[in-house]
């Protein structure tokens, strides 16, 4: 039986009060649980169990916990399932049941052995007969009525935000499922999945701020991957003809309801193909996993749409979009023009921003915004897209297409360059706009170039973000919702 300390015992700090139960306890924290049986085969399996009589082992963490006298009923959950238990002091032992009493708390978890029983009110209950602790919870946790609603700790304390509010433990449900038809999908499409370096001497792969790292021992500077993609080319270069990576990439950017530093995409790369094969691809693909997870349904809820993934998708052109939404001639309006019009609108231009820059930030200002229903916004600027293929017929574009969904880019593709002299150029002028002050501009790879030189035949490449997809089809508005452990700003300890 648990013993009180000689110390004055403030009441109204649990903490202290379940340290002073710690204290009398032997064994608070065992190494070995006897459980033959979890609560959700318990509930699955209950009238066999009950007709049966037989006696099994449980365990899980108490989330309620209501004594009367001489008996006691208790709520317990193990990975995810709950379940009621009962214990009586004449089935258990006075001493026993003196011992619960005093030292069981809301949040320890406990080994139950006993049998199944259905209560007057027919709810599935274990008949306890013999308790043992196997962790003593220190500290409570928040009333599983009320939940945990601030944001704030939700996001810092996910361990607790998932073990009192199920919405999130089903948002995290969808995000793995998701990850695994993903899987499914490109594996049965004869992908090869690999796995291609975090680490990179050169930050390279897309527009985006590198973290940046040093390695001691070969005393040279490193980056976190932006993106895999030019180490996968490499992978085609090589011979592989389809190949993917479920990559987490790092970004030193802002941070919003659609941006994490940290986040997980896919990206594939397919020989012998362009990017109207891996359009085709992707309709498919969205169309099928939507099915998957809404029985054989296409529509997905979200917010106060109702988004349909059924293919085909519109083919949308970058420049005839931004032509028609600010009335202007691409084609004939200079940059200070344009500059104009982006402080007209609010945007704070940047000297270092070049014409691409300049063209993507006037479109997620004026067109993105108005895109809800799933299109393919196709024929981007090549000064955006310094490792895609020109468009024969158009050369200031690329073969590049972004599938957006309720405002907010999903997929990322393109026909890959594959013209090592033409790539060389690309990178030259992104070390110019890096030298003109743009932290974004792509690092120039050269032993990249050098592969390239080998030889890559036409080949398309793609990225889908994972979180997105997880935030469209889980109609989720914040991507701290879909990331288990997000980015946060330190708490001011004052």
């Amino acid at each position: 039986m648990a013993k009180k300390t000689e110390n004055t015992l403030n009441i109204n700090d649990e903490y202290l009060q379940r340290l002073d139960k710690l204290r009398g306890l032997k064994e608070p924290y065992p190494s070995v649980s006897k459980r033959n049986l979890s609560v959700a085969d318990f509930l699955s399996s209950f009238d066999t169990l009950l007709k049966e009589e037989k006696k099994v082992v449980l365990a899980g963490r108490i989330s309620s916990l209501r004594l009367q006298g001489g008996s006691c009923f208790l709520h317990f959950y193990d990975d995810g399932a709950e379940l009621q238990a009962f214990i009586r002091k004449d089935q258990l032992g006075e001493e026993a049941y003196q011992l619960f009493k005093e030292t069981i708390d809301q949040g320890d978890f406990i080994e139950f052995s006993g049998q199944a029983f259905l209560t007057k009110s027919e709810e599935k209950t274990i008949l306890v007969s013999q308790f043992k602790l196997l962790a003593k919870a220190l500290l409570p946790l928040p009333d599983k009525y009320y939940g945990l609603k601030d944001p704030d700790l939700r996001f810092r304390k996910r361990y607790i935000d998932l073990l009192v509010n199920p919405k999130t433990r089903e948002v995290f449900d969808l995000r793995s499922r998701i990850i695994k038809l993903i899987r499914e999908y490109f594996d049965q499409q004869g992908y090869l999945e690999v796995d291609t370096p975090i680490l990179q001497q050169v930050a390279s792969g897309a527009t985006a701020k590198p973290f940046v790292t040093r390695h001691n021992t070969l005393d040279m500077e490193l980056y976190l991957r932006v993106a895999p993609e030019l180490y996968l080319k490499r992978l085609i270069i090589g011979g592989y003809n389809k190949v993917y990576e479920i990559a987490r990439c790092f970004r030193n950017e802002g941070i919003s309801h659609q941006h994490n530093p940290e986040f997980t995409q896919i990206e594939a790369y397919q020989a012998y193909s362009d990017y109207n094969d891996y359009m085709k691809f992707v309709e498919n693909f969205m169309q099928w996993l939507t099915k998957k997870l809404n029985n054989g349904k296409t529509k997905v809820k979200n917010g106060n749409d109702i988004l349909d993934f059924k293919a085909p998708y519109p083919r949308l052109d970058f420049k005839e979009l931004l032509e028609k939404e600010l009335k202007i001639d691409l084609e004939k309006i200079k940059d200070n023009e344009l500059i104009a019009i982006a402080k007209k609108a609010g945007l704070k231009s940047d000297k270092a921003w070049g014409r691409g820059k300049l063209l993507d930030e006037l479109y997620k200002k004026f067109v993105r915004p108005k895109l809800i229903q799933p299109v393919f916004v196709i024929n981007h600027p090549l000064e955006l897209s310094p490792l895609a293929k020109k468009i024969a017929a158009r050369p200031n574009y690329v073969e590049r297409f972004q599938l957006v969904v309720k405002t907010a880019e999903i997929c990322n593709a393109f026909s890959e360059l594959n013209d090592p002299l033409d790539q060389k150029e690309r990178f030259d002028q992104q070390k110019e706009l890096r030298a003109a002050g743009d932290e974004e501009a792509q690092g120039a790879d050269d032993d990249f170039i050098e592969a390239l030189k080998h030889g890559m035949p036409p080949t398309a490449g793609l990225g889908i973000g994972i979180d997105r997809l997880a935030m469209i089809l889980g109609d989720i508005e914040n991507i701290k919702e879909v990331i288990l452990f997000p980015a946060m700003r330190p708490k001011n300890k004052n």
